[in-house]
């Protein structure tokens, strides 16, 4: 490869991690508000975006991982599915795979961690069904909790800053560059 490739690769390469970084630092701080703002878990597009805390799921669903919840009917949920509920007298948000379904006392779900030896003691009724999970990023939940503290808020700030910063300081190089070599070649064609 020629030095020019190098460069415009290099280019390419440093425009796209600054657009995904500053997509990342966006996203982040689009969670953080409307999770502070409702005090609820942050939805996207009306599917809900929750932190994994335990190993139930393991290794399915890691730990610290982000999991994506789509609201469904509860007729479309399937045995086999990992669905998100909320519990009966804590409201707390549990994720767990459903093992059976029974539907001789209403619809209700029996469900079982994947790294859990037995059944959860008590069917989750239709009422406490938050959705299905459609979506598992591992680790993210890690950011996304760091980012609701104050210092995370403080380092979620300085990290966009310092990406704008960044890019800014690029483009004025990159400037100052071609304006030195357009001066040298209007020089050396004189």
């Amino acid at each position: 490869m020629t030095e020019t490739r190098w460069k415009k690769a290099g280019a390419v390469f440093s425009n796209t991690v600054l657009v995904l970084l500053t997509a990342i630092a966006l996203l982040l701080a689009f969670f953080l508000l409307q999770s502070r703002l409702t005090g609820t878990d942050p939805t996207l597009a009306g599917y809900r975006v929750c932190i994994v805390m335990s190993g139930s799921m393991e290794p399915a669903v890691k730990v610290g991982s982000v999991v994506v919840v789509q609201p469904l009917a509860a007729e479309e949920v399937q045995p086999g599915d990992i669905i998100t509920y909320r519990g009966e007298s804590s409201g707390t948000l549990t994720t767990h795979r459903v093992d059976h379904l029974d539907t001789a006392n209403g619809l209700q779900f029996y469900t079982k961690g994947d790294a859990n030896d037995a059944l959860d003691p008590l069917p989750v009724p239709v009422r406490q069904l938050a959705g299905r999970v459609a979506l598992t990023v591992p680790y993210l939940g890690y950011l996304l909790a760091y980012a609701r503290t104050r210092e995370g808020l403080a380092a979620l700030f300085g990290l966009a800053a310092l990406i704008v910063a960044g890019g800014l300081i690029r483009n004025c190089m990159v400037e100052k560059k071609q304006r030195k070599q357009n001066a040298g070649g209007e020089v050396a064609s004189k």
